[in-house]
């Protein structure tokens, strides 16, 4: 049992000490962006527009894995406040849309029209479900990702719909499991270390919120967050 606090230790140092000096190269990148956007003509203004978009990103990415460490030893990193959270799953929505034009992705999404009154950590939210696009687009070797959202049954529903290898029931049963990685089949490009779904599970049990997925292998996965409505709302 030492020894296994020791190791859990060691490594959330080691995390901690590598977030915080990823810090630096992020600043050096928004700073050339920076310099990049006083310069740059017409045609290549959506391009670096999605650059500092993504240093937004990444700044937010490092921030969550150090809070990740502070909620491991129990500390608050959890701020709510009622909220329309329509507003902000269009952006998450756009900006993801944005990136698939780059890349080999097809990606729809549906929101339903009215109001989404939830009481949330509004960028830890957002965060988890950019992980579970980034995941979905990941797991695919031509993806096509849609995501839905629909009230039902007094709570949130967003559910991030894939075409990509699935999850067997052996791994549907650890994905939410910290360094889990589920088996890749013949996709060797997947890069990440398991900590994703992780911080999913970790943000939506924070809103009393539950996940549902359903998967067959090789014919793709959904995966449904269900976050309990603001009753002030």
């Amino acid at each position: 049992f030492y020894w296994q606090c020791k190791l859990i230790t060691t490594t959330n140092e080691f995390i901690n000490n590598l977030t915080h000096e990823l810090k630096t190269p992020v600043f050096s990148i928004g700073l050339a962006t920076k310099i990049l956007e006083e310069d740059v003509n017409e045609k290549n203004q959506p391009i670096v527009a999605i650059i500092r978009q993504q240093i937004e990103r990444l700044k937010v990415h490092i921030d969550k894995v150090l809070e990740l460490g502070s909620m491991e030893n129990n500390k608050k990193v959890f701020v709510f406040k009622e909220v329309d959270f329509r507003p902000v799953l269009i952006k998450v929505c756009e900006e993801f849309k944005t990136l698939g034009t780059l890349e080999n992705l097809h990606f729809s999404y549906e929101l339903e029209n009215v109001g989404y009154p939830v009481k949330a950590a509004v960028s830890h939210l957002e965060n988890a479900i950019f992980n579970l696009l980034e995941n979905a687009k990941k797991y695919s070797e031509d993806p096509i990702i849609h995501l839905k959202a629909f009230i039902q049954n007094k709570k949130l529903v967003i559910s991030v719909r894939d075409n990509g290898i699935g999850i067997s029931q052996k791994d549907r049963q650890h994905i939410f499991n910290k360094y889990h990685r589920v088996s890749q089949g013949n996709l060797h490009t997947v890069k990440g270390y398991g900590l994703g779904l992780h911080y999913v599970k970790n943000v939506i049990d924070s809103h009393k919120g539950k996940i549902k997925v359903e998967s067959e292998v090789d014919l793709g996965t959904t995966i449904s967050l269900l976050i309990p409505l603001n009753k002030n709302g």
